[in-house]
């Protein structure tokens, strides 16, 4: 019997035991979670005072002469192209040839491909089917303050980004200038060239830059319905060619805000005679409806709207391009436009006039047999 109680004994022993390591393995981790100092430990609090420094201030004041972020530009109109809530005019430094050299360099690179190099709104990606880009010669942007040109880059507008980004204040300030000085070699007038300065045809400056005279052809503004901003559609000249920082001849001063540019105004009778345009007729572009819907429609549909970006839209193509290009690109091809050299002749001059003139045809849809 005792061999029995002494087993029971031991047993009832061994559960104590357990009972007791496991309660003490249980407050170990109790105390172990319940760890306090991380929400004790010494800390200010906001608006409250400190017995840590002397002056019982918690927050301390800043370092002489600390700039809070943006709060550098004193010059507001450098920055923002505001006054007093508006759009201003002139730029907010002297205008000189190297800051104009910079704006046509920077506009070259980032506005050529909507506003093309002479500013008529008909670059690149807008003849391949991109929103209608601004014309900086037609009547409204001709109007407007230089402060709506930096406003514009700075905050975008409409279809176009900002530039922010990518250009610096000074950067679209010289852009700003630039454009005026384009939308001035523009609408150059003879009084506006300097006395005793040698006004050259376009033909001869491409000429002198080893260009071929076609180089310096006529273009066309694109017309209002096209490019949103532009005022009456007409012709305007080409721009001189001469290279970025090329010395002009005899420039006039410079004043702040009003760029300076060297006119290139071409006497009327440098300019080559106009080829003179023959009536087209109704029949013609019907004819050349049924060209298009043989051989165009499939990709640029009948409304001649395209698919952008593959199959650029051809409304008012014609216009946009000129009629020399629109033809090579028929005959020749423009990538991944096929070549159609079996569209020539009159039935060539049908297409074209249908291009120029489709409302002429009435419906876009093909004409009925």
């Amino acid at each position: 019997m005792q061999g029995f109680e002494q087993i029971g004994k031991s047993k009832t022993m061994g559960r104590v035991n357990q009972i007791v390591t496991l309660g003490v393995l249980a407050g170990v981790g109790l105390l172990a979670g319940c760890r306090q100092d991380m929400h004790d430990q010494p800390k200010f609090y906001p608006q409250r005072g400190t017995a840590f420094y002397t002056d019982g201030r918690s927050v301390r004041p800043q370092v002489a002469n600390t700039v809070g972020r943006n709060q550098l530009h004193t010059e507001s109109y450098f920055y923002t192209g505001m006054v007093d809530g508006k759009e201003g005019d002139g730029l907010p430094f002297p205008v000189t040839l190297q800051v104009l050299a910079k704006g046509q360099e920077r506009y070259n690179v980032y506005c050529t491909p909507c506003h093309s190099r002479v500013g008529n709104g008909a670059g690149m990606i807008v003849q391949r089917g991109y929103s209608p880009a601004g014309n900086f010669q037609g009547g409204k942007l001709r109007a407007v303050g230089l402060g709506h040109f930096f406003n514009v880059m700075t905050n975008g507008y409409g279809s176009m980004p900002d530039y922010a980004s990518q250009l610096t204040p000074a950067d679209r300030w010289a852009i700003a200038g630039y454009i005026r000085a384009l939308q001035l070699s523009q609408n150059a007038q003879r009084s506006d060239v300097p006395a005793g300065a040698e006004v050259k045809p376009l033909a001869s400056i491409a000429a002198s830059e080893g260009l071929p005279e076609s180089f310096a052809a006529e273009w066309d503004v694109a017309s209002p319905a096209e490019m949103p901003g532009s005022g009456s559609s007409k012709t305007m000249s080409a721009p001189s060619t001469a290279p970025v920082g090329a010395k002009p001849a005899s420039p006039a001063p410079a004043a702040a805000g009003t760029p300076s540019t060297t006119s290139t105004a071409t006497p009327a009778a440098a300019l080559p005679a106009k080829p003179v345009k023959q009536e087209v007729s109704i029949a013609d572009v019907k004819a050349g409806q049924l060209i298009y819907s043989k051989n165009c429609q499939v990709c640029h549909t009948a409304q001649l709207t395209g698919r952008p970006p593959t199959f650029p839209s051809l409304v008012g193509v014609v216009q946009r391009l000129g009629e020399g290009h629109v033809r090579g690109n028929i005959q020749h091809g423009a990538p991944p436009m096929p070549a159609f050299p079996q569209i020539a002749g009159k039935e060539l001059d049908q297409l074209v006039a249908y291009l120029t003139t489709p409302s002429k045809a009435g419906s876009s849809a093909p004409p009925s047999n």
